[in-house]
């Protein structure tokens, strides 16, 4: 029974997953900027240019997709260690991954808001994300 349920839920994880990176897409394709920072203050925040950024990977514009948002590559390669991770907790049955990131939340959070603000510095001076 519970390997019924994980599959269940490891389906509802990527059907989830492909619903965002499919709005993600639309908005890219219709040019619509989401982004509540700069659609109130006029200035990129760190996420900025993060779709955009994508795209170019896609296309295999390494370079071009770094100078939108630095931390698309970064960013790529922890999402996708993180999800195949917890793919693979929900096919055994476990939590490692949990309990990891419950054993390191404060070094996780300093390490996120380091990152956020190197992002934010080097989004504000980026003159594609104006």
């Amino acid at each position: 029974m519970d390997r019924k349920r994980n599959l269940k839920n490891i389906m509802k994880y990527i059907i989830l997953n492909i619903f965002i990176l499919s709005i993600i897409y639309i908005l890219y394709i219709k040019n619509i900027r989401i982004c509540l920072i700069y659609n109130l203050f006029k200035i990129p925040c760190s996420g900025c240019g993060l779709t955009t950024s994508v795209m170019c990977l896609i296309k295999g514009d390494i370079l071009k997709s770094l100078q939108y948002n630095i931390m698309t590559i970064p960013l790529i390669i922890i999402y996708t260690v993180c999800s195949c991770w917890y793919i693979i907790d929900m096919i055994r049955n476990k939590q490692t991954l949990k309990e990891i990131v419950n054993k390191n939340k404060k070094k996780i959070i300093v390490i996120s808001i380091i990152i956020f603000v190197i992002s934010f510095i080097r989004n504000i001076t980026n003159p594609l994300l104006y």
